[in-house]
């Protein structure tokens, strides 16, 4: 059985200064990731909709003294944070408790294309079963298979069956899906 989304939240080093550390580093970024799992897209809407929600977040959470903390606490831990490393564990996580399907799937961004310029690409990973985009990459030059390479390479698939687009379904990227554990079938 996968973790908990706490325990993975707490083995993140935290960045934060020893004796100012009154709030535990999974409380903070559990409750960014609530937030922003409902609709809040900047740091203090987010502080905002803790607040709103404090009762609950408070009985789930463990917080110092029952208090959501400060706006400038998040500041501080999200400035000083590694965020690659969050969004990695984080995608881990996610594909972790996603025990079922993951499609691999490009998409042109609508009206990225300007003068000249070719429209922007992205390859995303859909969980199924958590219903979330489980990391994307963008095609650099349009090359839809060497970000789906590069997106399959930072993915755990061990045991994972992954479907495919058809325009990635390609000798590489399958490789890389068996190589790592997973199994595909296209679309």
């Amino acid at each position: 059985m996968p973790q908990s989304l706490l325990d993975v939240l707490a083995a993140i080093p935290d960045p934060r200064d020893r004796h100012g550390r009154r709030y535990p580093i999974q409380s903070l970024l559990a409750t960014l990731i609530l937030a922003a799992m409902n609709g809040q897209a900047s740091l203090r809407g987010m502080w905002l909709w803790a607040r709103a929600h404090s009762d609950w977040l408070t009985r789930h959470l463990p917080f110092h003294r029952n208090r959501i903390p400060a706006l400038e606490t998040f500041r501080t831990l999200l400035c000083r944070l590694d965020l690659p490393l969050l969004l990695e564990v984080f995608n881990g996580w996610l594909t972790a408790v996603n025990a079922e399907r993951i499609s691999l799937d490009e998409k042109v961004l609508r009206g990225s294309k300007r003068d000249g310029e070719a429209p922007l690409m992205v390859v995303a990973a859909f969980g199924h079963r958590v219903g979330l985009v489980l990391g994307q990459v963008v095609a650099e030059g349009q090359d839809k298979t060497e970000a789906a390479m590069a997106l399959l390479e930072r993915m755990p698939l061990e045991g994972k069956v992954l479907t495919l687009d058809a325009g990635l379904m390609t000798g590489p990227v399958v490789r890389k899906v068996v190589e790592k554990g997973g199994a595909t079938w296209d679309r």
